[in-house]
């Protein structure tokens, strides 16, 4: 994803740490780190200036704080003593470096699960513990590429060694544990055709986008992999969704999470359809299914956004409010009514 580099501004975090305990410094390190912060001089960190590194320095400099250190936290158009150009060289550096170290944790992964393959020792278990240890090098990977200010260059070697080890995953599983290659009983998109995808939409998600992303991550993908862009970026060999001229969008009278669902054949769900009618009254307000439950998920989803800033938690903390409600719908719609009518020689009250 390509950024303007032009009127760069920057926050320097400035620290100082009590000597004990001892343990505190590296703490610190750890999550300066994590960050992508790099040191421009002895206790002096920078990162580009946005609404998220603000915060994520003045958490850090309260943690600092309260363990009895002292720090502080300010914008600058400049840096006395290094150029931008000086200080995107080091970003990018840092970066690679992290892009090489997990590259080749990935390499050894897919050297692994080939080997086995190939002498037919990879059973169940190892099986599992590979798809664990690739999610958790998947989570390495996101945590990079979010800190990845300045396009490094290691980052197709990591991104393509991750699709080499999930195409080699899903090669070595047994078929019975693979979803149907087929396309849905209802004549939908072949959700075996969309496992393990980049999936990218616009930042600031909210209620439709919400919406949609749960149902990828429920009923279509089982390990999506999302993306979150301003208007004028792109990420590639991603599939969007809610955005201008994407497949998966505002169709006719329906909202993206309707067309979706429409498209995989998922609309012959009664919980998803309502859910569906619910997410179409708040986002195109035109109260087209007049469902009550909109005004309430309106609020929930309203205050969610208030206090996760950040797409993923915010996508995190909304799909467990999603899996209430589809749960709830779906119970509903399997419940028989009891009948009004009375029974043959019941007695009259």
């Amino acid at each position: 994803m390509a950024r303007n580099q032009a009127g760069k501004q920057w926050l320097l975090l400035i620290h100082q740490i009590p000597p004990t305990p001892a343990y505190f410094r590296a703490k610190v390190g750890r999550r300066l780190l994590r960050l992508g912060a790099v040191a421009i001089k002895n206790s002096v960190y920078v990162l580009p200036a946005s609404d998220k590194t603000h915060e994520d320095f003045q958490w850090l400099k309260q943690e600092i704080e309260t363990a009895g250190g002292e720090a502080a936290v300010f914008r600058a158009d400049s840096v006395a003593g290094a150029t931008d150009k000086e200080i995107i060289t080091s970003f990018r550096k840092a970066r690679d470096e992290e892009f090489a170290e997990l590259t080749a944790q990935l390499d050894g992964l897919a050297g692994s699960i080939k080997e086995q393959t190939r002498g037919k020792h990879l059973s169940a278990g190892r099986l599992k513990a590979h798809e664990t240890e690739l999610d958790r090098l998947h989570a390495e990977l996101e945590r990079i590429v979010a800190n990845d200010f300045f396009d490094a260059k290691g980052r197709g070697a990591s991104l393509t060694s991750h699709e080499r080890c999930q195409r080699l995953l899903r090669g070595a599983q047994a078929p019975a544990t693979r979803r149907s290659a087929l396309p849905n009983a209802s004549g939908g998109l072949a959700v075996s055709e969309y496992q393990g995808k980049r999936w990218v939409t616009r930042r600031n998600i909210h209620i439709d986008r919400l919406a949609s992303a749960w149902l990828i991550k429920q009923f279509i993908d089982q390990k999506p992999r999302f993306y979150f862009v301003a208007d004028s970026e792109t990420v590639k060999n991603a599939i969007p969704f809610d955005m201008f001229g994407a497949e998966f969008t505002h169709q006719g009278e329906d909202c993206t999470f309707e067309t979706m669902a429409k498209q995989f054949g998922l609309s012959n769900i009664k919980g998803l359809r309502e859910l569906g009618e619910i997410v179409h009254d708040i986002d195109l307000k035109d109260d087209k299914f007049h469902r009550l439950e909109a005004a309430g998920l309106k609020v929930m989803i309203d205050g969610l956004s208030e206090t996760a800033k950040e797409d993923r938690k915010r996508l995190q903390q909304a799909s467990v409010i999603f899996d209430g409600l589809f749960a709830l719908l779906d119970k509903e719609a399997r419940t028989p009514k009891p009948s009004n009518r009375k029974r043959k020689g019941s007695p009259k009250k």
